[in-house]
């Protein structure tokens, strides 16, 4: 028999045996789902090629893509986030970022999980875009809380860590492998250790107060990212609107941005 048909053959083979396999698996879910369990199943997940744009290696294509936001895309490699992957936010308006990233990556379908924001109620939560009804609210600390958040990372799609997390670096790693095992995306307000991506957003101005008087509306973040994937950094401008404290697109025109103290000069200035 010539090599090209033994190959052949073991192709088909591997693709019934494989077949096979996900029929099973798939019979495993349903029973599993009716106890409210959970399987991961990027182990029978074809391996994907990275794409031409990102460096060989730097994403193993392994695993569900997840959706960000729009205005914040072009700062994840193939503008999504893996599941089961890390990010680390720094900087300004970090519950903000915080909110925006895990509306998009939960979606309709996925469990959501916040710790350490105290000051997030369920009304917050729904003006951000996120489902109560797929969402759990955790106390920030407590005797209990390593195995209440191990609890989260193995159970939810996107567990979000707030700034009021005393989380040690021991807990960290420990969070993470078991979100990698768990396909769970981790979003976290400056851990205590290194994370797949980091964003560091910084305030580059202010809408609303006229000639300084009236309310602040709106600010202009920009919002840089590195880590896997990124050679170098990358950096978008974007706007949190008074609506829902959502991230919009950045305008073309910024007339109505004042940066941060420009309004206070130059009433001295009018005063003086």
């Amino acid at each position: 028999m010539s090599t090209a048909m033994q190959t052949a053959e073991q192709s088909s083979d591997l693709e019934q045996r494989l077949s096979r396999a996900r029929a099973a698996l798939g019979a495993a879910e349903r029973s599993a789902a009716r106890w409210g369990g959970r399987i991961d199943r990027t182990a029978l997940r074809p391996a994907q090629t990275p794409t031409p744009s990102e460096p060989d290696g730097a994403d193993d294509g392994l695993g569900a893509r997840l959706p960000v936001p729009g205005p914040l895309s072009s700062l994840f490699p193939r503008s999504s986030l893996r599941a089961g992957s890390s990010v680390a936010i720094e900087g300004a308006a970090t519950t903000s970022l915080l909110l925006s990233l895990a509306v998009a990556a939960a979606g309709e379908d996925e469990w959501c999980a916040i710790a350490g924001l105290p000051h997030l109620g369920l009304r917050s939560a729904l003006d951000a875009g996120l489902d109560p009804c797929r969402l759990a609210l955790a106390p920030a600390g407590g005797d209990q809380h390593p195995q209440v958040l191990s609890a989260l990372a193995d159970g939810v799609g996107v567990l979000v860590l707030g700034p009021d997390l005393e989380l040690a670096p021991a807990l960290w790693r420990s969070l993470l492998g078991r979100a990698r095992t768990a396909d769970t995306l981790v979003l976290a307000a400056a851990p205590p250790g290194r994370a797949d991506l980091t964003l560091r957003s910084t305030t580059r101005g202010w809408a609303g107060l006229g000639a300084g008087s009236g309310r602040l509306r709106r600010r202009r973040l920009a919002v840089t990212a590195e880590g896997r994937g990124i050679a170098g950094h990358r950096e978008v401008e974007v706007l949190l609107p008074e609506v829902s404290g959502m991230i919009a697109q950045d305008p073309q025109g910024r007339a109505d941005f004042a940066p941060r103290g420009m309004h206070l000069l130059q009433r001295e200035r009018e005063a003086g």
